[in-house]
C-alpha cells in the first residue's frame, strides 16, 4: 500500500498497541504500536487567510482599473469580487486563532471562579484567549493587555463577518474611492485584509517563537508550529504595505 506523506508539521502520541487482523491466507491476530498523529489546523488556516489575502490583492488591483471607466454594475461586481476574498481572508485569519486556542486552553487549568465570573460578567471573548494564553506562556500583565487589543481588532471583524445586524444600511464613504459605498465594502477590503492577516500572523508567531509554557506537551507542540509558521512569514502577500503607514484597519 502506498504511504501519503505531508509537509505539515504533527506532534505525535504513541500509546500501548492495539490488536489489529491481517488480511492473508495465513492472517493471524497481531498486536502493534499504533501511532496517533494530531493534525494541527491552525497553520492551514493561516494558509488559507494568506490565500484568499493573495486574492484580495488581484480582486483590488481589478477595481481600480474597473472603477477608471467602467459602469455602474462593473463597479459593484469589482467591489464584491475584493468583498468576497476579503472577508474569506479575515474569517481564516480568526479561525487560526480559535485553532491555536483550541489547543492551548486544554493544557491550562482556570479557577471555577474565573469561569463563573466570566460567565456572570459576559467577559468578550477576546479577552477569555488573552487570558489564558497569558497563563499558558507566562507573559508579563502588560503583555496580555497587547495581545488582548489585537485580538480585539481581530474578533471585531470576525463578529461583523457573522452577525452585521448591528451595523447601518446607510452608505457609508469608501476610503480609498471617496465615494458612498455599503459598509461591508468599506470595512472588508484588501487593505483590511492584508492588516488583519498579517497581525494575526505576527501573534501567534511571536507565541511560537518567544513562547515559554512550562507544560512539555504544549511546548512540543510550538516547536512543530513555529516551523510551519517561519515558511509563511515570506509569503509575497504579506509584503504589500497598507498605504500612508495606517494601521488602523476601519480607517484605513
Amino acid at each position: 500500500m502506498s504511504r501519503v506523506s505531508s509537509s505539515r508539521a504533527v506532534t505525535v502520541d504513541t500509546p500501548a498497541g492495539v490488536l489489529l487482523v491481517a488480511i492473508g491466507q495465513d492472517a493471524e491476530p497481531a498486536s502493534v504500536p499504533t501511532c496517533h498523529i494530531h493534525f494541527d489546523v491552525c497553520p492551514t488556516w493561516l494558509e488559507l487567510a494568506i490565500r484568499h489575502l493573495s486574492d484580495a490583492q488581484v480582486a483590488q488591483g481589478a477595481r481600480i482599473e474597473t472603477w477608471k471607466d467602467a459602469d455602474e454594475h462593473s463597479k459593484t461586481g469589482a467591489l464584491e469580487w475584493e468583498f468576497g476574498a476579503s472577508i474569506q481572508a479575515i474569517m481564516a485569519s480568526s479561525i487560526a486563532v480559535d485553532a491555536l486556542y483550541a489547543v492551548v486552553q486544554t493544557r491550562v487549568h482556570l479557577p471555577q471562579s474565573l469561569i463563573d465570573e466570566w460567565r456572570d460578567k459576559r467577559t468578550p471573548r477576546h479577552l477569555q484567549i488573552s487570558e489564558v494564553l497569558g497563563r499558558a506562556f507566562s507573559l508579563e500583565p502588560k503583555n496580555v493587555s497587547s495581545l488582548g487589543q489585537a485580538l480585539a481588532e481581530i474578533f471585531r471583524f470576525r463578529d461583523l463577518a457573522v452577525d452585521p445586524s448591528a451595523k447601518t444600511d446607510a452608505q457609508i464613504l469608501h476610503p480609498e474611492l471617496g465615494v458612498g459605498v455599503e459598509w461591508r465594502f468599506a470595512y472588508f477590503r484588501c487593505e483590511n485584509a492584508l492588516l488583519i492577516v498579517k497581525a494575526t500572523l505576527r501573534l501567534i508567531a511571536e507565541l511560537a517563537i518567544a513562547g515559554k509554557p512550562k507544560d512539555a506537551d504544549l511546548q512540543q507542540y510550538l516547536d512543530a508550529l513555529r516551523s510551519s509558521v517561519e515558511l509563511l512569514k515570506n509569503a509575497n502577500a504579506l509584503r504589500a504595505q497598507a498605504p500612508d503607514g495606517r494601521t488602523d484597519p476601519h480607517q484605513a
